[in-house]
Parts: structure tokens; sequence; C-alpha cells
């Protein structure tokens, strides 16, 4: 996608939604909350050029001049509609999820922000559910993602439940966001994506033209459709580009403001932290192979179309009459569009039927770069969404595409609007059917074997990850992956010896440390390790739970558990200085066979202490 276009894509969204929002009330819902299942909240994240609320001219993106959200709140349903950067990258968008949702500011990740070149942090948010950070909660959340918005969870469910290497690596100070550390698994019960371009979409902005600005297009079609006196001093649309500094500063008008954001450095190619590269074939697949389906969410899909296959021309879907008409000529071309250049996504036949923006294969599933799979044989049970008995998580469900309505339609609802008001209700009461345990389902207690794809069949540390795997002392970052070259946060690694020791209750939950959190994961272990003397703190209040252990200091919490045993073997450590206070823990892990150094003589006490040699000191010292 050619990022000179694709800002025109990004308004053409925005018009064409606003064009078909007419001064119709939504009809009225029989539906109610289901009394079983469960209760969980329905999270609602807007698409590429969306907002939440009445953001814009007191329209609602989820429902135009009525609201979707206060409809199906009416029905009983607890619902909530974040907004987050129209324009942003899904990385970016899922980290101001993340804060929307439990609260704090925007941690956009140190390595990341480096990386792309922009501020790390972004604005605060009050948190709409901060019990999600609660160890002991069992609440979860249903997550329903239109278009880009659908892109944006699986992100934040990647991140939940995995957290991030580069960041984890990157950030030893302690101040790391929770939502890097792969320490929020199982807050999500279900992710639902609608229009949704999971692989991209292969829409070209050379269908329209950028004659006019922008902004007076905008503009224009928000005052037609609304009836209303807009111009640019009233419209309201905040681009949050905070990181990017680009800010409306005071007193600047907004004319300026946004002449600003469409002259920016953003939109060089070069530029991949943003929305527009996620959205093409080439940046979908990678975004694919990164968020992946979870073993523990329920995923569903709905695609639209709007386009049949032409009878004079087979070889061309062609767009419905009642198409939104900004987007004829986006679904005509997308409906004979096809790509076989080298070193991209190939783009076939089997994209052309589409909504006017995502091709229905799009919808579906990510294809692209991903390894994720699909049940295309859900479906619905008389025409009506429901969720079925044996439903499988970590797999897609396509529930079905829903005819002659296109990508705009499925939310500003402007033509068939009963019906697809109904689907909404179809959606939150299949949601709400979902059987609730009541629990965080638990790691099984004897897997027959580990699923990683990264640890080497006789490697140094293969038999030590099978050991602390098989007895649910350490986990993977992902389901398939152990990324045993990353780095452990000092609450890691005292969370691993707590579970080998058999996670035994501390005899108090009182400690120094100021910045353990009550009802962290790690709560239990910091306790416990105190009152054993395992752990003393980086001072006399703090535990610093996220800063990077160095291998002198978990050799040092090994010894002290094993309650400080004096050794005799000679050092054979030329960087092992025998008046450091770690020597006598490194000189007894060296006779007892804990650690036999990096090689040429040395044992490099101040080096990060990767997963990989945590588990493997870990091994070594207690499975004897």
């Amino acid at each position: 996608m050619n990022k000179k276009f694709a800002k025109t894509l990004a308004m053409v969204l925005v018009i064409a939604m606003l064009l078909s929002l007419g001064s119709f009330a939504f009809a009225d819902a029989d539906t109610t909350a289901a009394d079983d299942g469960n209760d969980y909240p329905i999270v609602l994240v807007h698409g590429l050029f969306g907002w939440g609320g009445t953001e814009i001219a007191n329209l609602n993106y989820w429902g135009g001049f009525s609201s979707l959200q206060q409809m199906l709140t009416d029905a009983g349903y607890e619902v909530y509609t974040p907004s987050i950067g129209p324009v942003a990258s899904n990385w970016d968008r899922a980290c101001e999820l993340y804060a929307y949702l439990v609260g704090g500011t925007v941690d956009y990740g140190q390595y990341h922000s480096a990386q792309n070149g922009h501020s790390r942090y972004g604005r605060t948010f009050k948190g709409v559910l901060p019990e999600l950070n609660d160890a002991d909660s069992t609440l979860k959340i249903h997550l329903v993602g239109h278009s880009m918005g659908g892109e944006t969870i699986r992100m934040l469910a990647q991140l939940l439940e995995n957290g991030d290497p580069d960041e984890m690596r990157a950030t030893t100070d302690g101040s790391i966001s929770k939502l890097f550390t792969g320490t929020c698994r199982h807050w999500i019960e279900s992710i639902t994506t609608l229009c949704t371009p999971h692989d991209g979409s292969q829409y070209d902005g050379k269908v329209y033209n950028e004659e006019e600005p922008l902004v007076h297009r905008f503009v224009a079609a928000l005052s037609a459709a609304t009836g209303m006196n807009i111009n640019e001093e009233n419209l309201g649309l905040d681009f949050k580009l905070d990181q990017w500094g680009l800010t409306r500063e005071p007193g600047e008008s907004y004319e300026s403001y946004i002449h600003r954001v469409e002259n920016s450095n953003l939109w060089k190619d070069d530029v991949k932290d943003l929305s527009v590269y996620d959205l093409s074939p080439d940046g979908a697949a990678v975004l694919n192979s990164y968020a992946k389906a979870q073993d523990d969410i329920y995923y569903f899909s709905v695609a639209c179309s709007d386009t049949y296959r032409g009878a004079v021309y087979p070889h061309h879907y062609l767009p419905y009459s009642n198409i939104n008409p900004l987007m004829k000529k986006s679904a005509t071309y997308m409906g004979s569009y096809k790509n076989y250049a080298a070193g991209h996504v190939t783009i076939d036949e089997s994209w052309w039927e589409n909504d006017g923006i995502v091709s229905v294969r799009s919808a579906q599933y990510p294809h692209e770069g991903s390894s994720d799979r699909c049940n295309l044989n859900y479906g619905t049970e008389n025409g009506v969404m429901t969720f079925k008995d044996g439903t499988e998580k970590g797999v897609w469900n396509y529930i079905e595409k829903i005819e002659r309505t296109d990508h705009i339609n499925m939310v500003g609802q402007i033509t068939n609007t009963k019906y697809l008001q109904g689907k909404f209700f179809e959606l939150a009461a299949m949601l709400a059917s979902i059987p609730a345990d009541g629990s965080t389902p638990d790691t099984p207690d004897v897997p027959v074997s580990v699923p990683f794809v990264d640890i080497v069949n006789g490697s140094f540390y293969y038999d030590a990850v099978v050991w602390g795997y098989n007895n649910g002392i350490v986990n993977g970052v992902d389901s398939t992956h152990f990324a045993p070259d990353a780095s452990c946060t000092r609450a890691q690694v005292v969370t691993f010896l707590w579970r080998a020791a058999g996670s035994p209750e501390p005899k108090s939950m009182s400690t120094p440390f100021t910045d353990v959190k009550s009802g962290s994961f790690y709560e239990k272990a910091a306790a416990w390790a105190y009152e054993n003397g395992i752990v003393k703190g980086t001072t006399d209040t703090t535990f610093a739970p996220n800063a990077t252990v160095t291998r002198a200091q978990f050799v040092t919490f090994l010894w002290r558990y094993e309650d400080c045993p004096s050794s005799s073997i000679a050092n054979p450590f030329s960087d092992v200085s025998e008046s450091s206070v770690y020597a006598p823990a490194i000189l007894w892990a060296a006779e007892n066979g804990v650690t036999v150094g990096t090689g040429n003589g040395t044992f490099v006490p101040n080096g990060a202490c990767t997963r990989a040699h945590v588990v493997t000191f870990l091994y070594r010292n207690l499975a004897k």
C-alpha cells in the first residue's frame, strides 16, 4: 500500500462512515444478557481512523447518532468503547488499550520506542477495569474489534500472555510495563474480529486522488451527513500522536494541526510503526508471525461482502448497487487485482470477494506469515450466532459472511439496520453464553512433552527446560517458544525458585518492600523468599521486581536457599574477586556443578542471567 495514498484510504473510511449515517433511531432489541454463562465485560475496539464515544460532532463510531454501547448496556451487558490512536500502529494502539483498561500512563516500551524513534510514554488513563491487574481476580473480558481493531486486540493478547523478549532484555532499570512481562495471562476470554484485514488489504489508493486537501473533503462530508455547521475549527478529531510530538498546540487552529499531521515525516515509506504498514499485506504478514492465537482464548471471526462475481466479466468481482458510493472504486479495483511480485505477499483470485476495503479471505483468519488454524465450518445455528459445545480455544472459528454489507455499514448500519443491530445482540448473547469456570486455568501438572520449537535437543539447557516445564516451574513466552536467550527479572526468578520449592505459603505477606504490589504474580514468592533470607532487596525498602537479574544474584539466591553452605574449591574464575559479596555463592555453585562458567575461566557475574541459564542452574541444583 503506497503511503502517499494511505492517508486517503484513512479519510475515505471516515467519509464513508459519515455518509452512511442517517438520522435513524436504533430498533428496539428483544435480546437481553444471558442469566447463565458469564457476565464478563465486552470491549468494542474501533478500527483505522475511528474513535470512541462521541469525539466527532457528537457521533458514535459504534452507531452514529445513536449508541450501540448504550443499547447493549440497557440490555444488561457491560460494554466499553475505548478511543485509541486512529492512525497509530497496532503495537502502539495495544499499549494504549492496555492503559485504558487498567489505568496508568501509556508505556510504548523502551526498546520499541528507541527502535522507532518516538517517545516512550503517552497519555494517562484512569482505567475502566483496574481489577484485571489483581492476581486473585477471576474477571475476564471479551474483546471485539472492527477492521484494524481486530489486529489491535490480537496484538494486545500476544503481549498480555507472553510479554516481549526485547523489552524484557532492554529494560533493566525496573521500569518495564507489566504488559511486556508475560504475567497477564488469562485476562481475555474471547476475541471476535469483524471485517478485520488479518492479511492486510490489497486496496491501492491510486483509485482516488488528492487534488483537494483531505481535511476539506472530510469537513464537507461531515457537514452534509449531519446537517450541522462543521468547519476545521470545531471538527474535534484527535489524532492521538503524542508519542510522535504531534499534539495540537495551545491556540493552534485545527486546520493548522491537521496540516502538520498530513505533512509529517510519519508518512515516509521507511516508517513502519504506523497503521498503514500494518494494514498492507506485507506488513500484516509480519504482524501475523508475531501475534499468534493463544491457547487459552476463544477466537471468532465475521466477514462482510458487498461484491459478486460478474456474469459478463466472470474474472472480476463487482460491487452491489447498495455499497457506499465512496467504496465502489475500491471494491471494483480489489475485485480483479493480482500481484505475483517476488518478495511480496501473493494476491490472487482468492482475494477478490470483498466489502469495499477488506477481502473476505483476509477477514476470515490470518493466513500470511501465520501458523494459526481455523475452523471454517463453525457457522451459525439456524442463522443465529451461537457458542457451540466443543468449541476449541486457540483456534479461529469463522462464524459467517454477512452478505450485501460493506465495510462501514457493519457499524454505521444505515441499511439493513435492524438486521445488523440484531447481529450485535446475537454476538453479545453468544459471548455471554460461554461457560465461566470461575477460576484461572492452572498449568498442567505433568505435560507429556514440551511444545517449544526454539529449544535444541542436545543443548546445555534442553533437559533443564523439559524438567522445568514438566514440573510447572517455567512456562514459555508463548505457546510454542521458550526464548532461552531472553533475560529474566528478579520477580520471575524468585517465582521460579518458589515454584521449585513446591509453592509454599509464606508465614506472613508482610515485607519491607514498597514496590511489591499486592496481588502481583510474584507477591507470595517474594514474601516467602524474604522470610527465608533468600532475598534482601536492592535497598531496605525496594525489591526491584522488574530489574534484570544478574548471574551473580541468581546464584546467590540459590546459595541462600541451600542455607549458605561453605565450599573448599579453589577459585576457578578470573573475574570473581574472593572479597566480593557474591564470591561464596559462586564458589559453592562451581563446586557443586551448578555452574561451569562461561568459558576461558570467567563467570561474568554482572551479566544478565538468561532464561536458559536460570532453568539450568535450578535443574542442576534441585533435580539431583
